[in-house]
C-alpha cells in the first residue's frame, strides 16, 4: 500500500480544520454565545438613539438577553430582543432604555412584574414602555433657558443701569430704611401696650385679693351675729318672724292652687290661658320677625380702607380712599375716590382750517371716583364698573386664608391709546395693615408706567365702633 506524503497529510489537516473553523463561526453566529436558544420579545419606543444591534438586555444589572434587530414600524422604533430561555418575562414587565454612565452605551433595562398576570409567549410584546429622556432636547432647552435669562439679564441691565437706575435704587433703599424704622416704632408702641397690659392684670389681681379679704371678714361677722344676716342667724325672734312669713305665704299659694282669687282665675280658667296663650304667639312672632332682621343687619358688612402707592419711576404718590359694603359674603359694592399725581386726563378735538387735531390733557385738581359692583367665587372674585372715573374690569385672587390678594385690573378702553393695565399684590402683616407692591399702567406708550409700593388700611365696621367708643369725648 502506497504511504500518504507530508504533503497530503498537511493538506487533510488544513482542510479538517477549516471544515471545524466553519462550523463553528456557524454556530457562534447562529446562536450568539448562547443567546440564540431563547425566545423573541418586542417593544416599541418613540426614540432608540444611541441603541446599537447587540446592545445588553438587562433586569436589576444582570444580562439577561440581546438586542436582535432595530427597525421602524408606523412611526415607532421596535426593538425586537432574545431573551434566554431560563428567564420568563411577567406580561406586566416595563422596558426603558438607559446608558452606562452619562457618555456610555444604552442598553435595555427590563423592570420584572407580577406573575399573577402571566408571561409573555414567543413572539410576544411588552406593553409598557418608558419614554427616554432625550439628551438634545435637553440641551435645546437648556439653551433656550439660558437665552431668557441673559434677555432678562440685560432687562434689568437696561432698567437699573444709568444715573436713573441708581437714583430709583437710592429712592427704593430709602423707602425701606423709612419703612422699617415705622415697623420698628409700632412694635415698640405694642410692647408699650403689652406691659400696659401685664399692669393691669397686675393690678386686677390685687383687687381680686381684696374682694377675697372682705369676704372673709363679712364672714366672720356673720358669725359673730353683726349686721342683718349675723341677726337672722343668731336671734330667734327675727327667725321666727321669718317662720310666720313662709307659713302665709304658703296660703296665698294654696288659695292660687284651688282657682281662687285673680291670680287663680288667670291660672285656671281656660278663656284666660287662651287669650294669654294668643298674646303670647304674637309675641313669639314679633320677636322673630326682629331676629329676622337683626340676623340680615349682622350679615351687612361695611369696610373703610385707605391705601397709598408710591410710584418710584414718577417719584409720585397715589392714594385711594374706598368703601366696601357686602350685604352678603359672596356680594359687594366699592365706592371710593383717588388722587392721582396726574389728575383725570380729558380728550379734545381741536379743529383748525378743516383738519381736526385731538389733544390729551390731564386735569391735576380734579378727583377720580371708583365706583364698581362684585361677586366672590370662593377664592376668586370678579369685579366691573367705573375704576378712576373710567370703565374697566378687575380681577381678584385670594390665598393663604385671604392674607394675600392678587389683582389685575383693566380700563380707560380708548382707541388710540393703550388700556390702562394694572397688576398688584396686598399681603396682611397686622390685623389692619397691608403691604401692597405691583406695576401700573405697564403697558402705557406715553410714560406713565411705573412700579410702586405702599401700606394700605383697613377697617370693618365693627372695629370703627371700637375705635370710636374708645375715643374720650368732651
Amino acid at each position: 500500500m502506497r504511504s500518504i506524503s507530508i504533503e497530503a497529510k498537511v493538506g487533510i489537516f488544513v482542510l479538517v480544520a477549516m471544515i471545524i473553523l466553519g462550523y463553528m463561526s456557524f454556530r457562534v453566529g447562529e446562536y450568539g454565545f448562547g443567546l440564540k436558544k431563547g425566545y423573541l420579545v418586542t417593544a416599541s419606543f418613540e426614540s432608540v438613539s444611541g441603541l446599537k444591534r447587540d446592545a445588553f438586555v438587562q433586569i436589576a444589572g444582570v444580562e439577561v438577553g440581546r438586542v436582535e434587530r432595530i427597525a421602524l414600524k408606523d412611526g415607532r422604533a421596535e426593538v425586537t430582543m432574545r431573551i434566554s430561555p431560563s428567564v420568563m418575562l411577567e406580561k406586566d414587565v416595563r422596558a426603558s432604555l438607559k446608558t452606562y454612565g452619562i457618555l456610555g452605551d444604552k442598553y435595555v433595562d427590563i423592570t420584572p412584574g407580577t406573575p399573577e398576570y402571566g408571561y409573555i409567549l414567543e413572539g410576544g410584546e411588552i406593553v409598557y414602555v418608558e419614554r427616554p429622556a432625550d439628551l438634545d432636547k435637553l440641551l435645546q432647552e437648556l439653551g433656550t433657558i439660558a437665552s431668557d435669562v441673559m434677555s432678562v439679564t440685560a432687562s434689568l441691565r437696561e432698567v437699573m443701569g444709568g444715573e436713573d437706575g441708581e437714583a430709583n435704587l437710592r429712592a427704593i433703599v430709602e423707602n425701606t430704611r423709612q419703612l422699617t424704622e415705622n415697623l420698628n416704632r409700632v412694635v415698640e408702641r405694642s410692647d408699650k401696650n403689652f406691659t400696659m397690659l401685664a399692669e393691669s392684670l397686675t393690678e386686677a389681681s390685687r383687687e381680686i385679693q381684696k374682694t377675697f379679704v372682705a369676704l372673709g371678714d363679712i364672714s366672720e361677722r356673720i358669725n359673730r351675729g353683726e349686721g342683718t344676716l349675723g341677726q337672722l342667724v343668731e336671734n330667734r325672734e327675727l327667725f321666727d318672724n321669718l317662720t310666720v312669713a313662709v307659713a302665709s305665704i304658703q296660703r296665698i299659694t294654696d288659695q292660687i292652687s284651688a282657682g281662687e282669687g285673680t291670680i287663680g282665675k288667670l291660672i285656671y280658667e281656660d278663656e284666660t290661658v287662651e287669650n294669654i296663650n294668643l298674646g303670647l304667639k304674637s309675641i313669639d312672632r314679633s320677636m322673630e320677625s326682629i331676629n329676622r332682621y337683626i340676623s340680615k343687619t349682622e350679615q351687612f358688612k361695611t369696610f373703610v380702607s385707605y391705601r397709598g402707592e408710591y410710584l418710584t419711576r414718577t417719584d409720585n404718590a397715589k392714594s385711594y380712599f374706598q368703601v366696601r359694603i357686602e350685604p352678603r359674603e359672596d356680594m359687594f359694592y366699592t365706592f371710593g375716590v383717588v388722587a392721582d399725581p396726574r389728575g383725570r386726563r380729558t380728550i379734545t378735538d381741536l379743529i383748525v382750517d378743516g383738519q381736526t387735531t385731538r389733544i390729551e390733557e390731564y386735569e391735576k385738581s380734579r378727583l377720580l371716583f371708583d365706583a364698581q359692583i362684585g361677586k366672590r367665587f370662593k377664592d376668586l372674585a370678579l369685579r366691573g364698573g367705573i375704576f378712576e372715573s373710567t370703565g374697566g374690569v378687575g380681577i381678584d385672587y385670594f390665598a393663604f386664608g385671604d392674607t394675600l390678594k392678587l389683582t389685575f385690573e383693566a380700563f380707560d378702553f380708548d382707541d388710540e391709546r393703550r388700556t390702562h393695565l394694572k397688576g398688584y399684590a396686598d399681603y396682611q402683616i397686622f390685623k389692619h395693615v397691608y403691604l401692597t407692591a405691583g406695576w401700573d399702567d405697564f403697558i402705557s406708550k406715553h410714560g406713565n408706567s411705573s412700579p410702586f409700593f405702599g401700606l394700605s388700611i383697613r377697617f370693618e365696621d365693627r372695629d370703627l365702633k371700637y375705635l370710636l367708643s374708645s375715643v374720650p369725648m368732651p
